[in-house]
This record gives structure tokens, C-alpha cells and sequence, in this order.
């Protein structure tokens, strides 16, 4: 746990996942905690710095190339292209691999017997906190929380068509223990 007023959690590629007290301040229950420690978990399952990496370095590669090649006639605006270029895809592979997170994670609450609604309600409270703040394809790795939020909700909707989720877990005495000892949480 990080002492951090961001709603906000981190998987690093050893496996080790950072979560911010805001974001545990921010949880409305504990399958919302299931959901958003599935993502991460899925991130460093699947392997995703790794991936990442290794798949954008023929385009960064180019690009760098590029951009070197085309500042000998038009100076820094080649390189800055460049740039412009790599952040486009570098950015767009995260969003790939985010939604990919978004779907485990979804999976794995299901699995474990959590209220798979609640990935789609930690949405909410994202954007009741921040608004909705559209991301650009070109410099955000993540879609907005709307989309991410309506995306989850059509994948139960097709996937489990004729689950009933009322029974689900959503909540437990040792989450709630958990939120009551952590006391008042800055949140920003």
C-alpha cells in the first residue's frame, strides 16, 4: 500500500502491485477491490511490460529513424514527429493491453465468486471523481472510464446472458474492517 490521495493501483513487472490509500478510500465494497486487483494482476500475468516493449520497438525503432533522417531537412520538427509518432503507438498497445486487463479482471471476479457489476460501478466512481475525461487515441494509454465502464457491462451482457449476479459476494466483514481501520482517507 502507498500512501498516495490518487484513485489509482500499479502492477510492476516482478508481480509486486502498489495500491494507493485514495483508491482504497474510494472503494465502495470489496468486490470493486476483486475487480481492480484482478486488472493488475492480469497485467503482470499477462505479461504486458514485456509485451509492450518488445512489440512497439519495430515502430519506435522506425520512427527514431525517421525522425533522425528527417531533422537533416526540417530540423527539430522531424524529430518531434518522431515523437508525436512514438507516443501514438506506444500509447495505443497500452490501450490494447488495458482492455485485455479490463477482461481478465472480469473473468477472475467471476470466477471467485465476486459481483462482477461492481468493475463497471468502480467506473462511476472514477468519473463522479474526475468527470469523464476523454482521453485522446494519441497521448492517453487508457480509454476513458465511460467507455471502459460501458465496455465492461456489454462484455457480461453477451458473455453471461442468463447470469443472475445477486448472489454474488460483494461485500465482507474483513473489507469493512479493513476500510474502518484505515480511517478518513484524502482522496484526490
Amino acid at each position: 500500500m502507498v500512501e498516495d490521495p490518487e484513485i489509482n493501483a500499479e502492477s510492476l513487472p516482478d508481480g509486486t502491485l502498489l495500491i494507493n490509500t485514495g483508491l482504497l478510500g474510494a472503494m465502495e465494497n470489496e468486490a470493486q477491490l476483486a475487480f481492480v486487483l484482478s486488472h493488475e494482476m492480469a497485467h503482470v500475468l499477462q505479461v504486458h511490460y514485456r509485451r509492450e516493449v518488445e512489440e512497439t520497438r519495430g515502430s519506435r525503432v522506425g520512427l527514431t529513424i525517421a525522425g533522425v533522417a528527417s531533422s537533416l531537412f526540417i530540423g527539430n520538427a522531424g524529430l518531434f514527429l518522431a515523437e508525436v509518432g512514438i507516443a501514438s503507438s506506444v500509447n495505443g498497445h497500452q490501450r490494447e493491453l488495458e482492455n485485455q486487463a479490463d477482461r481478465l479482471g472480469l473473468q477472475n471476479v467471476i470466477e471467485h465468486g465476486y459481483d462482477p457489476r461492481e468493475g463497471p460501478n468502480f467506473s462511476r466512481i472514477i468519473i463522479n471523481r474526475y468527470g469523464n475525461r476523454t482521453t485522446s487515441k494519441l497521448w492517453s494509454n487508457h480509454d476513458s472510464s465511460l467507455i471502459r465502464g460501458s465496455f465492461l457491462t456489454v462484455q457480461l451482457m453477451r458473455e453471461y446472458p442468463e447470469r443472475q449476479w445477486d448472489a454474488a459476494r460483494k461485500n465482507t466483514k474483513a473489507f469493512q474492517n479493513m476500510k474502518d481501520d484505515l480511517g478518513p482517507v484524502k482522496i484526490m
